[in-house]
C-alpha cells in the first residue's frame, strides 16, 4: 500500500505520537575518532539537528545510544540504551544488533512513560534536513485500518528505519530479536501490515550523512541556508 505526501509547512505536533531517534550505530564509514551522531555539523553534533527538527513534532522524543557519552546531555531530552537482554545478545554475537535493537528499546520507553500513546516514530540521527512536517504526513495518511508499520519511501529508495511503528509489536519483536535472529528492520516489517508514504519532489530532506565527504557536503548545504548579514 503506498500514499502520497505534499508539500512542506510549519513544524506541526501529532499527538499520541512519541519520537524515538537512532543514535546507536557505529558509523564505521565515518572513520575513527568521535561517534557519528556527535560529530560537529554546523557547530553542534549532527544529532542535534534531528532531536531539533522532530521535537516540535511530537509528544516526547528520546534518544537511544549505546555508548554513553557527555555530549548527548546537551540534547535536554532522555538518552537510553538498547534493552539489557538485547545487550547482552548483542555481547554474545560480538556485535551490534542494529535498528532494531533501538526500536525495541523506544516501544518500551514509550510503554513505560506514555502508556496511552499507540505509536512511535523513529528516525536514525544521521538525517539532519528531515522536513518539518514529517510527522503530520505520516500520521495524516494512517489510514482504517490502520498499518503496523508506516515508513517513508521516496523515489526509489526505502527508508526503513524512518516511520510510524505501533507499540504493540513491542512482544513480537523481542521474539524476532532474540529468538529467530532477525536483524533487518524491512524483514520484521514484512511480516505486519505494512505501508509506505511516497514523498514527492526533492529527496534532499532525507539525506543520510555516512562519511566525511557527505558530512562536508552538509556542512555546505547549512552555510548556503544560512542568512546572508547585511553591512
Amino acid at each position: 500500500m503506498v500514499v502520497n505526501a505534499r508539500g512542506p509547512f510549519s513544524p506541526v505536533r501529532s499527538g499520541a505520537l512519541v519520537g524515538v531517534v537512532l543514535a546507536g550505530g557505529e558509523g564505521r564509514r565515518m572513520g575513527e575518532g568521535v561517534k557519528k551522531p556527535l560529530r560537529l555539523l554546523g557547530g553542534k553534533p549532527m544529532v542535534a539537528h534531528v532531536v531539533e527538527r522532530l521535537r516540535p513534532q511530537v509528544m516526547d522524543l528520546v534518544v537511544v545510544a549505546n555508548d554513553p557519552d557527555p555530549a548527548f546531555d546537551q540534547l535536554k531530552v532522555p538518552v537510553i540504551a538498547d534493552p539489557p537482554d538485547i545487550q547482552r545478545a548483542a555481547q554474545r554475537e560480538g556485535r551490534r544488533l542494529g535498528p532494531l535493537a533501538g526500536i525495541l528499546a523506544g516501544m518500551e520507553w514509550s510503554l513505560k512513560h506514555h502508556p496511552h500513546a499507540g505509536w512511535i516514530l523513529t528516525a536514525p540521527a544521521d538525517v539532519p534536513f528531515l522536513p518539518l512536517d514529517l510527522t503530520v504526513r505520516l500520521c495524516g495518511h494512517m489510514h482504517v485500518p490502520e498499518p503496523d508499520v508506516l515508513v517513508v519511501r521516496h523515489g526509489r529508495h526505502r527508508e526503513p528505519s524512518l516511520g510510524v511503528w505501533s507499540v504493540k509489536l513491542v512482544d513480537d519483536l523481542r521474539r524476532a530479536i532474540l529468538e529467530e535472529g532477525v536483524r533487518r528492520v524491512g524483514q520484521f516489517a514484512e511480516r505486519h501490515v505494512a505501508a509506505e508514504l511516497a514523498w514527492p519532489g526533492d529527496p534532499a530532506p532525507f539525506t543520510n550523512v555516512n562519511t566525511p565527504e557527505e558530512l562536508s557536503a552538509a556542512e555546505a548545504r547549512l552555510a548556503r541556508a544560512r542568512p546572508r548579514s547585511r553591512r
